[in-house]
């Protein structure tokens, strides 16, 4: 592969792509690409990255960006990423998350170079009675219509990777529940911060859920590492460690704990709703050299402090939410 100096980073305005760019600005000259949707905040641009507007489904527009940046590799972490608003319409889903990679992999083939693919564990369905963690070739049983698109994008990029016709060099990743700083606060944590010093009770799924809880720092070093190192064609979770599993809800008392108030209200479990994500990350440490760094308590613990610290910037989110209901 050849050195990669110039990335082409999608949907760095939002959450995980933002503490991409914000760890990695100093080892490669990124050009983020965001159309500043649901969930994008301008506050996140990193400093040092340009910025540009545009819809990664847009062929023509993204072919003019191509052009213009000639990148060595793109990182696709641009999509459509709420269950509850993918529940509602679905729409904008199909045409961000599988659209979108459809046309960045078209680039990426045309000018034979990497593609980073951000997809998520949530396309593996529900693991509530798996006896063993999902590993890569585990079955895909995506049950709403965010992770079916998640899937059916990772499907259409591995015919592109398979095929003689095709040839993409493509890496996916697929991330365990990630928090950390500057996450929407549509997510459980932010909210949970928001809530809490606002006197607003927190809702809580009446059904008790289990996530594997990664921090957004450990999140980008993975997808890094699979830039660099992965196999073409090839999956990777990149998850922490069995010891991070824990219950939404004991999450949530771990947030209240920090701040040292909240209340929380059960409220019916939504349409959809997965129980338990399970994933074993031991192939992400054998050929990429990753594992995570933050146990469960230094993720939670770091995260909630980053809210206290910076209450501008969650004030400034919660009125970009709220707007857009």
């Amino acid at each position: 592969m050849a050195v990669l100096k110039k990335l082409l980073v999608t949907g760095h305005l939002g959450f995980i792509a933002s503490a991409f760019c914000n760890r990695y600005r100093d080892r490669y000259d990124i050009t983020g690409v965001d159309f500043a949707g649901w969930g994008s905040m301008e506050e996140n641009c990193p400093e040092g990255v340009v910025d540009i507007r545009a819809d990664i489904a847009d062929e023509e527009r993204m072919h003019a960006v191509m052009d213009d940046v000639q990148p060595d590799a793109i990182v696709n972490f641009a999509a459509e990423s709420h269950v509850d608003r993918s529940n509602e319409d679905d729409s904008s889903f199909w045409r961000s998350n599988v659209m979108g990679a459809r046309v960045l992999a078209l680039e990426a083939m045309r000018r034979n170079i990497r593609m980073v693919h951000v997809s998520t564990d949530e396309v593996y369905g529900d693991a509530l009675d798996n006896s063993e963690p999902w590993i890569e070739t585990s079955p895909i049983s995506a049950k709403n219509p965010y992770s079916v698109t998640k899937a059916a994008a990772e499907m259409l990029l591995g015919v592109y990777a398979t095929s003689e016709r095709h040839g993409l060099d493509v890496v996916i990743t697929r991330g365990a529940n990630t928090i950390g700083p500057r996450q929407f606060p549509e997510k459980a944590v932010p909210k949970a911060v928001w809530c809490f010093t606002h006197d607003i009770e927190f809702p809580l799924y009446r059904t008790p859920a289990r996530r594997m809880w990664l921090h957004v720092d450990d999140h980008a070093a993975g997808i890094e590492a699979a830039l660099r190192l992965g196999i073409k064609g090839e999956v990777y979770n990149i998850a922490p460690s069995f010891a991070n599993e824990q219950m939404t809800a004991g999450v949530i008392g771990m947030v209240r704990d920090i701040i040292g108030k909240g209340r929380v209200k059960e409220v019916p479990d939504r349409a959809n709703y997965d129980l338990r994500y399970w994933m074993d990350p031991a192939k992400a440490k054998r050929e990429l050299g990753w594992e995570a760094q933050y146990d469960l308590a230094a993720t939670v613990q770091d995260t909630v402090r980053w809210y206290l610290e910076n209450p501008e910037w969650l004030e400034a989110a919660n009125r970009v939410l709220e707007g857009n209901r």
